[in-house]
């Protein structure tokens, strides 16, 4: 009997945590000035950090009606199976 490879591709979400410092006179001062970082600026530039056990599997729903799971044979790398259908 012969064996065959697979592999299984699952999206999934997970929350990253990106640590910075912000100078300023006041707390509040530095509060308004880190909102406004995040707001304009390329932030994902600063190296982050995934959080532990804040992976979760995405649904179809939520990934807007795609796929988040697709079965494909190894060698070639044909998808043969996805979860689209199961919603």
């Amino acid at each position: 009997m012969k064996t065959y490879d697979f592999y299984i591709d699952t999206k999934v979400t997970d929350w990253y945590r990106t640590p910075f410092e912000i100078e300023a006179n006041s707390l509040e001062e530095a509060k308004e000035l880190a909102i406004k970082f995040v707001e304009n600026t390329h932030h994902s530039e600063i190296p982050w950090q995934q959080i532990d056990c804040t992976i979760e599997i995405m649904s179809v729903k939520e990934n807007g009606g795609a796929s988040t799971e697709e079965l494909y044979y190894e060698p070639v790398g044909d998808m043969i199976w996805d979860n689209t259908k199961e919603e």
